[in-house]
């Protein structure tokens, strides 16, 4: 018998580059497909990094027309992006407060300048998820590339597969 492997979808948004980095290497580990979530408010420059912060801090998490309706056809979803002011970047946020067809199984990676914790931001993602994370893992921009990196990987793939794992009673 085939083991069974999960179809996964990477959703990830990007401002800087961080994140979709971040993305390309869980989508080659987990043999995911990678959806880009789009945001032209937020895009490069000084006054978009303003309104990303305001926005952020405001709340205010409307999604923008995206390339998708559902995310269904997955298995399970890895949502990764940034950090901003403690939160989830908004374009996440808004797509777990849209009416946009998620599969149960969400898990959250963030990117994050070390400015804040990240116990905050899944929280508050787990909120407007409205139920628990199966995996949640934080990399700071600052360890990219290193051994600290490596590390967080590796402990978020393994508490991925141990969700899968219980949820099919293996």
């Amino acid at each position: 018998m085939k083991p069974y492997h999960p179809k996964t979808g990477i959703v990830y948004y990007s401002r800087t580059g961080h994140s979709r980095r971040m993305a390309l290497k869980l989508s080659n580990l987990l043999n995911g497909s990678l959806v880009e979530l789009k945001a032209p408010a937020y895009t490069a420059g000084f006054l978009s990094y303003l309104r990303a912060g305001f926005d952020s801090v405001r709340q205010h998490c409307v999604l923008g027309p995206q390339s998708f309706t559902s995310l269904t056809e997955y298995d399970r979803i890895v949502l990764c992006g940034p950090v901003w002011t403690s939160y989830p970047a908004v374009p996440l946020r808004a797509l777990l407060r849209s009416d946009v067809d998620l599969p149960y199984t969400v898990a959250m990676f963030l990117t994050s300048g070390a400015h804040s914790p990240p116990h905050k931001a899944f929280t508050a993602g787990e909120a407007d998820l409205t139920h628990r994370f199966v995996a949640t893992a934080c990399v700071a921009n600052a360890d990219e590339g290193g051994d600290e990196e490596a590390h967080i990987i590796k402990r978020f793939l393994r508490d991925l597969e141990d969700a899968r794992a219980s949820s099919y009673g293996t």
